[in-house]
């Protein structure tokens, strides 16, 4: 995995480029809200990890977020790893809003 650093669960670091996994959320590590929230974020983080060290690590780029992070679909060989986390319950579908925040946070929070 050179060259790549996972922050949490939805984002990582390639060759410098700070990119958010499209179309999902995970938990957050960083400003949960609960400490199940926590946990959960450190196990999509584990994972992700995992997905990534299975094949060359590669991306498709899709526009900029609000945070200047490039927004794309990521990729370990051919695997779409943001699918992956979202078939196996590491990340919800993301919904931008703050009605969908709070689902997501009360999915979290109350497992």
């Amino acid at each position: 995995m050179a060259g790549v650093t996972v922050i949490d669960g939805d984002t990582v670091d390639i060759d410098n480029v700070r990119i958010r996994i499209i179309s999902i959320d995970t938990p957050e590590t960083f400003r949960s809200r609960c400490e199940n929230e926590y946990q959960l974020g450190v196990a999509a983080k584990n994972r992700l990890i995992e997905l990534l060290k299975s094949g060359e690590v590669s991306y498709t780029p899709n526009g900029v977020d609000r945070f200047g992070r490039t927004l794309a679909t990521v990729y370990a060989g051919t695997v779409d790893v943001g699918a992956v986390l979202l078939k196996e319950g590491y990340a919800l579908p993301y919904v931008p809003g703050p009605e969908a925040k709070a689902q997501r946070l009360a999915a979290w929070c109350s497992r």
